[in-house]
């Protein structure tokens, strides 16, 4: 039988952890990790960037990667599902473009990810057909989606 002080001892020890477990959220958002998630958000939002700007080289003609525009639109996809996630509550203030209204308009804010997945999805879906104008259509939609969320979520560029 173990002793009351080992009892409180493991008590103790457990309403740290999840006091801590608590103060950092299911996704590590504190203060001190604002930074690291800042830092993650950016290469999200980077390789999101990376695939549009590959399939739109296809679109115009400058690649002749048609076969991969599936591909990079599924990949944006997935990005889309995750961008709620690279923005915790906390993670508004640093080196970040990102306004206040991604928190107080929460609802929103994720409908504009959703519709990203969806406008991406569609797009692979016209890929698949390798229609050109349809492609090229798509990665408009995706475009349109992506400004839906840029114009009320994201701070301009100094």
């Amino acid at each position: 039988m173990k002793s009351i002080r080992t009892w409180v001892t493991l008590g103790v020890a457990g309403a740290v952890l999840a006091t801590g477990a608590m103060l950092m959220g299911s996704n590590g958002a504190t203060a001190a990790g604002a930074d690291k998630t800042i830092a993650y958000r950016k290469m999200v939002m980077g390789a999101t960037g990376a695939h549009i700007g590959a399939i739109a080289s296809v679109v115009k003609g400058e690649t002749d990667y048609a076969a991969h525009v599936g591909d990079h639109a599924r990949a944006l996809a997935g990005l889309a599902r995750m961008m709620p996630d690279i923005f915790p509550e906390g993670s508004g203030e640093g080196d970040t473009r990102a306004k206040p209204e991604i928190w107080t308009d929460w609802p929103g804010f994720t409908a504009a990810a959703k519709a990203l997945e969806t406008a991406a999805m569609d797009l692979a879906m016209k890929a698949d057909s390798g229609d050109m104008a349809a492609i090229g259509a798509g990665l408009g939609a995706v475009g349109k989606s992506c400004g839906g969320c840029h114009k009320p979520f994201r701070k301009p560029a100094k």
